[in-house]
């Protein structure tokens, strides 16, 4: 999906995503939606260029066509698709979401298609708009633009929460209310840091050797100076390998992987290259902190976050991944992992890095071991493809996404 995202503005921009549609469609239920989808950017490309005016500069178009070498049979494609474009903005209006809404063809139980709503004119336009000015339908179309901006890639990839707590959503026939609709298909809320509120630590006991002249409560992966600031650079003045080397653009792509569930997969500029050398700091693992003895040895969600600069490498706290979360908390087991946690100083935090043990290769899914004691603890085998045995030497204490699925079951039997 990477080929949708394009840097360019204004009639540049429609001229290459009309490029890039005509690799990516086919005759599939999802190439009809990315087409429509294009077809919308691509008109609001070019009316945004309007400046005023009624309509986009009919001369300037023809004008970037020759720049880019448009040749004369391709040209009439392009403005199907921006009138189009302008059928599917005059419908949606405010509501970019109701792209992914809209139903492809006739089926029941309403038996209407998209060829229906693009004859609307004039006044059923208007119409149609009064009936959907509703907070339900507008919270609806808002977490279907969150889905379509990821297919642009100009956003990042997330886990909607009906993928994580209940992915046989799709095949229920019972009664939803409109409430717990809404909250299923949201994206599940993204971190690029551990959050910390000093409240949660107000009544908690330093951690073990904790400095003498270092406040408490204070954030526990907080590095005073002049201690060590970084690992990843020279400790100087604006150190910014947080958000240059670890918090970085390249974020791997969120994927179904069969039985394992959602899992996280390498990207790289181009098909076939190094995505991750040996080593590489991948991201971080985010999340809410809190006490060290908030949770159990082993619990769900859970991440116990130790502390290298301290005497003994203590643990200072816990990071609770079950909430607002970085997307690597939806990384997956191999008993042969790609990756592994472990603390990192990074710009003056203690952060807990998602680090290659390997090279990874583009399109390659990231792992890591979750370990024979954890697993064993949650009643859970590996199912990864390395193996049919129980897993070994996982040093964090996680359960993440792809595994999800068969703590649910062991749960639900129990």
């Amino acid at each position: 999906m990477g080929l949708l995202k394009v840097d360019s503005t204004g009639i540049e921009r429609a001229l290459e995503l009309t490029r890039r549609l005509r690799v990516l469609t086919g005759r599939t239920a999802f190439g009809a939606f990315l087409t429509r989808l294009v077809q919308y950017h691509i008109a609001e490309a070019v009316d945004d260029t309007k400046a005023g005016r009624l309509r986009a500069d009919g001369a300037e178009i023809q004008k970037a066509m020759n720049k880019f070498g448009w040749k004369e049979a391709e040209r009439p494609r392009f403005f199907q698709y921006l009138r189009q474009g302008r059928s599917w903005r005059s419908i949606c209006r405010e509501h970019v979401g109701l792209l992914s809404l809209i139903p492809l063809k006739a089926e029941a139980p309403y038996g209407v298609s998209a060829s229906d709503y693009l004859s609307m004119k004039g006044g059923e336009l208007d119409t149609f708009a009064q009936m959907i000015d509703d907070p339900f339908v507008t919270d609806l179309a808002t977490a279907a633009a969150a889905f379509q901006d990821m297919v642009l890639g100009t956003r990042h990839d997330a886990v909607f929460v009906w993928e994580k707590s209940q992915p046989q959503l799709h095949t229920w026939e019972s009664y939803m209310t409109e409430a717990t609709l809404l909250d299923m298909v949201r994206p599940h809320p993204s971190e690029e840091d551990c959050f910390y509120d000093e409240r949660d630590f107000a009544d908690a006991p330093k951690p073990p050797c904790w400095l003498e002249d270092w406040a408490w409560p204070m954030d526990p992966l907080g590095i005073p100076l002049p201690h060590k600031q970084c690992d990843l650079c020279v400790d100087a003045s604006g150190c910014c390998c947080r958000r240059t080397k670890v918090n970085v653009a390249r974020k791997p792509q969120i994927k179904s992987v069969g039985k394992q569930g959602i899992g996280l997969q390498a990207l790289a500029t181009h098909e076939g290259d190094l995505a991750y050398r040996k080593g590489e700091i991948i991201g971080q693992l985010t999340g809410r902190l809190v006490p060290r003895d908030s949770h159990p040895y082993n619990s769900l969600w859970i991440v116990e976050m130790r502390r290298f600069d301290l005497e003994g490498d203590p643990i200072v706290c816990q990071i609770d991944v079950g909430g607002s979360a970085s997307t690597f908390r939806n990384l997956n087991h191999s008993c042969r992992s790609s990756a592994r946690f472990i603390p990192r100083r990074a710009s003056g935090r203690w952060i807990m890095a998602v680090e290659a043990t390997r090279d990874v290769r583009h399109g390659e899914q990231i792992t890591i071991n979750f370990g024979k004691a954890f697993l064993r603890n949650q009643g859970i085998r590996c199912d990864c493809e390395e193996t049919n045995t129980m897993c070994t030497n996982f040093g964090a204490s996680i359960l993440v996404c792809g595994s999800t699925g068969h703590a649910r079951r062991f749960m639900e039997a129990k």
